[in-house]
């Protein structure tokens, strides 16, 4: 009795409440509902979309830099102070775009806030869903990601009603206050790195699951627990930054989404913004079926869901033009495909390398996805500007989604050859210690 109640308190759901507001008010606003905000900015300064879009690479290229000094401070005691710095800088900086009048302000201000960025939305949730839950980790990641569609369907009206009404300056502003009035609380007082800081234990620790008359232990399976070191070693992990690479390459078409439907699609504001809230609202469900497919069919089928999705999502969006149905279609695949991002990758990590060293092999990690990142929205404007199109950087992306499921499915084979034989060296080992 003892033991369930530290496994299973109230206190993991109020951390998965908190997780789940984190990417609400520190991942969505800067990424689901940026398109909001750069389709204005667009419009009223002339700038080109691949200048603009420079300030989105600027603050990844800074992310590629902090992310492993991040994912080393959030694993210690002074997680809560990282987090709460990193909060009120990333989202402090972020409403100072309200005040860029030239190209190398908005570049400025993306350096600023791309320096905090990493310990304060995905990295700092991961690592507590990692250290709080042991039982159906990836519904728990799936849930917690929802933060990010909810907060694109939450607050894209709000953002559209103040931009329409105070202008998007303005609107910076009261998105930042909103998110800091949030966050300091959470960040500063609520979270806690581990269970064990308050006496508990990881939800599902040590359980055992009946079915019928057979029992067996729920997450008690042999991991490799590789440290940064050795996973760096092996040919499977280049791979795996290979796979992670491709998938956050391809996901930058978000950032274009708008201003490829206004100007190619013929779409009006209010179908651009109908368009993001059904994504939004569809990416919540969509991240709980991926996670329940990795937990329950495993990884090949998780990124297969995925990942495919996405690259049905990107042929109904090379289509869409002035299509009202292909519109909603691609909404809908995009609401399901996008979570191939934000879900995958975490869980990808601990089942191939453990838990245990999770934060400094996700910090690395973030370092390749940063750089896609950076990458990403500048390759596709640069093609936007060069051929007049989005066009054939959406195919290019649609090629580029393949070869990451191609990738991703030699990690998982190479992943489940390595465990075999570990598991095969322990039990030799065993029996060789019982002779």
């Amino acid at each position: 009795m003892e033991t369930k109640k530290k496994n299973n308190s109230i206190y993991h759901w109020v951390i998965l409440v908190c997780c789940v507001l984190t990417l609400m008010f520190t991942y969505a606003t800067r990424f689901s509902l940026s398109q909001l905000f750069s389709t204005e900015i667009l419009s009223e300064t002339g700038f080109a979309s691949s200048a603009y879009f420079l300030s989105t690479t600027i603050a990844s290229v800074v992310c590629i830099f902090t992310s492993p000094i991040a994912g080393k401070l959030l694993r210690g005691k002074y997680m809560r102070l990282t987090f709460l710095i990193c909060c009120i800088g990333t989202m402090g900086f972020y409403s100072c775009y309200g005040l860029c009048r030239e190209l190398w302000q908005f570049w400025l201000v993306g350096a600023l806030q791309g320096f905090f960025a990493m310990g304060a939305c995905t990295m700092p949730v991961n690592i507590m869903i990692t250290n709080w839950f042991e039982k159906s980790r990836g519904l728990m990641i799936s849930i917690a990601t929802m933060g990010i569609s909810i907060g694109g369907t939450v607050l894209s009206p709000f953002i559209s009603w103040c931009i329409q009404n105070y202008g998007w300056r303005k609107a910076y502003f009261m998105l930042g206050a909103l998110c800091l009035v949030f966050m300091i609380p959470i960040a500063g007082f609520i979270v806690r790195r581990t269970p064990q800081e308050v006496g508990l234990e990881p939800y599902g620790h040590g359980e055992e699951i009946t079915a019928g008359k057979t029992k067996k232990k729920a997450v008690v399976q042999s991991s490799w627990n590789a440290t940064l070191k050795e996973a760096r070693q092996t040919p499977i992990f280049w791979m795996f930054i290979i796979g992670a690479f491709l998938i956050y390459f391809t996901s930058c078409i978000m950032g274009h989404m708008s201003y490829y439907l206004r100007s190619e699609g013929g779409f009006d504001a209010g179908s651009i913004a109908a368009y993001i809230s059904l994504y939004s609202t569809i990416a919540i469900f969509g991240k709980l079926v991926l996670g329940a497919i990795f937990d329950r069919f495993g990884s090949k089928a998780g990124i297969a869901f995925g990942c495919g999705t996405f690259f049905l999502f990107l042929m109904a969006f090379y289509l869409v033009q002035g299509s009202q149905f292909m519109l909603y279609a691609a909404a809908v695949l995009y609401g399901f495909g996008t979570c191939a991002v934000t879900v995958s990758i975490p869980i990808m990590i601990t089942s191939i390398f453990g838990a245990k060293n999770y934060s400094e092999i996700y910090g690395f990690t973030c370092s390749f996805t940063m750089a896609a990142s950076a990458i990403g929205p500048s390759a596709i404007g640069l093609i936007y500007d060069l051929t007049g199109s989005y066009r054939p950087a959406i195919l290019a992306l649609a090629i580029l989604t393949l070869l990451s499921i191609v990738i991703m499915f030699i990690c998982i084979n190479l992943g489940q050859s390595r465990k075999s034989a570990q598991t095969s060296a322990e039990q030799n080992g065993a029996q060789a210690a019982k002779a």
